[in-house]
């Protein structure tokens, strides 16, 4: 703890003594309730014990050391990176303006694989990501990032990402993890499509219990539309290379969300939503290893920067002989200057 207190100290005092300009400054506080119930529910597991908690607790600072050079940074805790209760710095970026509008540089944080592992967790429609994306990508990998957004005209834009980044042991010896992603808008206002392709290198032991190293990959695609209050997305997602470097696995999801204006100064809107998602662990399997899962919720934003949210999950299926994880009910306050 002390260790990451004077680190994060250093580095702020480097950012105030070298920027030119003082740094955009923000705060995001997110806290929950978690509620769960079934066979399983509160028997020990942490994860499946009635809580309160601390989501995220974070401030980023954002700014430009020179006229070409931009960098960020966000420090705080959070249950996505660890137990909740340990300060960490989540991401630090620094980024050279190579060619207008490309930028390259070094980087800890969200990569571009899509529409759902790009966004922060508190600005998903639904709680969470969805439950198979820690499987397929880890939340703020650190490496090279080479990133383009290009006008197209008509209304239409290109943002192009490639990231040569570290392995999920956060190494580059015997694994890695790179990616090469898009987002394109169409002409029809708000509605996007997502893409990526994931080259990875994982470690594994064999039955001698000698280590070894195999590629793997992952890839996905998927479709976005959010315009006149209606939030709606799809993303479908294969790869191969997990807990065996041969298993094979498919998921999508799809969720809407409609926010409604109420208009009045304590509570501007409602946005009711639901999410599906579908979660093949093992393709190849003599038996279905079919996970699915339902999430129906509701946002209350009572200010342009605080949400109260609440959300009803449930596994619908598993596989045979597989006990279902218990239903949950969360609700979230959230806030951020």
């Amino acid at each position: 703890m002390k260790k990451s207190i004077l680190l994060i100290s250093v580095l702020a005092m480097s950012i105030a003594l070298t920027a030119i300009d003082m740094p955009e400054i923000e705060l995001d506080i997110v806290l929950d309730a978690h509620f769960y119930s079934g066979d399983t529910a509160n028997e020990g597991d942490f994860d499946t014990t009635n809580r309160y908690q601390i989501r995220k607790a974070a401030v980023s600072l954002e700014g430009v050391l020179t006229d070409r050079v931009e960098y960020a940074m966000e420090f705080g805790v959070a249950t996505c990176i660890g137990s909740g209760d340990q300060l960490r710095i989540m991401e630090a970026v620094v980024m050279y303006e190579l060619l207008d509008d490309v930028h390259v540089g070094l980087k800890q944080g969200h990569v571009l694989k899509g529409f759902a592992a790009r966004r922060e967790c508190s600005a998903q429609l639904s709680m969470e990501k969805p439950v198979f994306m820690s499987t397929l990508s880890d939340c703020h990998p650190q490496g090279a990032v080479l990133n383009g957004n290009f006008d197209l005209g008509g209304n239409m834009a290109l943002e192009a990402e490639l990231s040569l980044m570290n392995g999920p042991n956060g190494t580059l010896d015997g694994e890695h993890d790179y990616n090469l992603g898009m987002i394109f808008k169409t002409p029809v206002q708000g509605l996007d499509l997502a893409g990526y392709y994931n080259l990875t290198e994982r470690q594994y032991y064999d039955e001698d219990y000698q280590q070894y190293s195999e590629d793997g990959f992952r890839a996905g695609g998927g479709i976005e539309y959010r315009n006149h209050n209606v939030w709606s997305t799809f993303e479908y997602y294969v790869g191969e290379g997990f807990e065996r470097d041969d298993q094979k696995i498919a998921a999508w999801y799809a969720q809407l969300g409609y926010d409604a204006q109420v208009g009045i100064e304590r509570l501007r809107s409602i946005q009711p939503f639901v999410r599906y998602e579908s979660w093949d662990r093992d393709i190849d399997a003599d038996e279905e290893q079919l996970y699915t899962y339902l999430e129906a919720g509701i946002n209350v934003h009572v200010s342009d920067n605080t949400m109260l949210r609440g959300a009803f999950r449930t596994n619908t299926d598993t596989p045979n002989g597989v006990e279902e994880d218990p239903d949950s009910f969360i609700i979230r306050l959230q806030t951020g200057i």
